[in-house]
């Protein structure tokens, strides 16, 4: 899948969603929607171009910013003006990263919308017509997962733009919303591949689908479907955990495993906004491990709470648990695939943060495809891991809060002995919130699972924060409200 990287910002101009400015030019080569969409080819191109949202710095770069600094395990790296409000909860609607997530979000939304119409009326093999369909749709729901979970209600915007309609359209309400998103996806698993290949690896699959349908009924809480839709990608028999932890975090190992179920696809040395860039903002600062113009630690894990003890991201992971150190950069702790041209990377004894650690995942040094914000590593968006722990969840739910299931304690289990450590006989829901905590810590999950829990408020307020129920849905972006009448604020803001 290599050629995406280098034809998604090309293709943005013909599906008629390209940037500012784009329509004011006939362009060079005479092309428009009417005349692309002739060929089975063109219409490939059109769906490969949806990916395009998710690769720009603002989506997989800077993500981190809504998902995971709220949370209890990371908090910004210094004082910059935009991070620093959304730690405190004192974000407004005027935040730059609160407007990009929205914008890139309904981005990849429009232009899922331009193909599900368009290819819907080519002349090519029905099979082909539905496949484009499904993964537009599996796209369309993803973006729209994300943006329910952090705006609430939004507006659905479910067809291709036209000159002269009306989108100034009022926000739907959280079940509809969801109702969409159960929809496409339901559509998407009936008729995506099991599996991609050659320079198509890395597509949205029927596994994707289905595991994103698990975490959609999961947050719903609605446990008999997520338990029957992890249990089906558990069924494939197609994904496993890789054998250690690391293997989904090092350049080595990491891309399309086995166990990466969705993962946004990047590159290094490419375009710019083609590549990660989240070593660039979790690398510490003044360490050279990028050895170039970035590492600036603008992300770091949580510190102590002296009235608190025990809150922390680092307090969080039980000794022996192998995946600390893959998490985060602690203390006098070695790196050898970190510059191991330099005989690799130890972390100083003092700390190279405010909180004496920094984030380790995404972090590879440099290299020759490694450059400013940009590595080559893909973007893990759902790992084999997260059905796992879906299921054994679901089925703890079912049995009312703690579960000795035999069928749940062997998923729960396969992920903690991965990890190094002893499997349990039984499990309750602070176990398996603390499992997924530091199982995916800075994977932008954790803001999401203190929001399903409905603890957010109660564990936030441990970690030194007060924020109030309205504070756990973002402002929708006052940029937003000026454009469209119809929308109305959240409460709090």
């Amino acid at each position: 899948m290599n050629r995406l990287m280098f034809i998604y910002i090309s293709i943005l101009a013909l599906t008629a969603i390209s940037c500012e400015g784009f329509l004011d030019r006939q362009p060079l080569d005479q092309i428009s929607t009417e005349s692309f969409y002739q060929t089975e080819e063109e219409a490939n191109l059109a769906a490969l171009a949806i990916y395009s949202p998710m690769l720009d710095v603002e989506w997989q770069g800077k993500g981190w910013m809504i998902t995971e600094i709220p949370s209890d395990n990371t908090q910004a790296g210094g004082t910059d003006p935009d991070f620093t409000p959304i730690d405190n909860f004192s974000v407004s609607a005027d935040n730059l990263p609160v407007a990009n997530y929205w914008a890139f979000h309904y981005r990849c939304v429009v232009l899922a919308n331009v193909v599900i119409e368009k290819v819907g009326n080519m002349s090519i093999e029905q099979a082909t017509i539905n496949r484009l369909i499904a993964e537009a749709r599996f796209l369309r729901a993803f973006s729209y997962f994300d943006l329910v979970r952090i705006y609430g209600g939004v507006p659905l915007v479910l067809s291709a733009p036209e000159f002269g309609d009306d989108f100034l359209l009022p926000r739907a309400t959280v079940a509809e919303v969801y109702e969409v998103i159960e929809e496409d996806l339901l559509f998407a698993q009936e008729h995506l591949p099991a599996r991609w290949s050659g320079i198509d690896i890395g597509r949205a699959s029927k596994g994707a689908a289905m595991a994103l349908l698990a975490k959609v009924y999961l947050t719903r809480r609605d446990y008999l479907g997520s338990k029957t839709w992890s249990k089906a990608v558990m069924d494939m028999g197609i994904y496993q955990l890789m054998p250690n932890y690391s293997d989904n975090f090092e350049l080595a190992t990491s891309d399309n495993n086995a166990e990466g179920i969705f993962q946004i696809q990047l590159t290094g040395c490419k375009n710019f906004g083609t590549g990660n860039a989240k070593q660039a903002f979790f690398a510490p600062w003044g360490e050279g491990i990028t050895k170039d113009r970035d590492g600036w630690g603008s992300q770091i894990p949580t510190g102590p709470i002296l009235s608190n003890p025990g809150t922390t991201i680092f307090e969080a992971f039980e000794e022996g648990d192998l995946r600390r150190d893959v998490s985060m950069m602690t203390s006098g702790v070695y790196y050898p695939t970190i510059n191991p041209q330099d005989g690799g990377y130890t972390y100083p004894a003092q700390g190279a943060s405010a909180t004496l650690c920094n984030i380790k995942k995404y972090v590879v040094g440099s290299g020759s495809n490694i450059c400013f914000m940009s590595t080559p590593q893909n973007s893990h968006e759902i790992r084999y891991a997260d059905v796992l722990l879906t299921f054994a969840e679901s089925i703890m739910e079912i049995e009312g809060g703690v579960t000795k299931n035999p069928e749940a304690l062997t998923a729960y289990n396969e992920v903690r002995q991965r990890a190094g450590l002893e499997a349990v006989t039984e499990f309750n829901r602070e176990d398996i919130l603390h499992e997924r905590r530091v199982e995916f810590a800075f994977e932008g999950q954790r803001w999401f699972d203190l929001l399903r829990s409905g603890r957010a408020v109660e564990i936030m307020s441990l970690h030194g924060k007060n924020p109030s129920n309205e504070k756990l849905l973002f402002p929708i972006p006052s940029s937003e409200l000026k454009i469209n009448p119809n929308l109305e604020q959240n409460p709090g803001y």
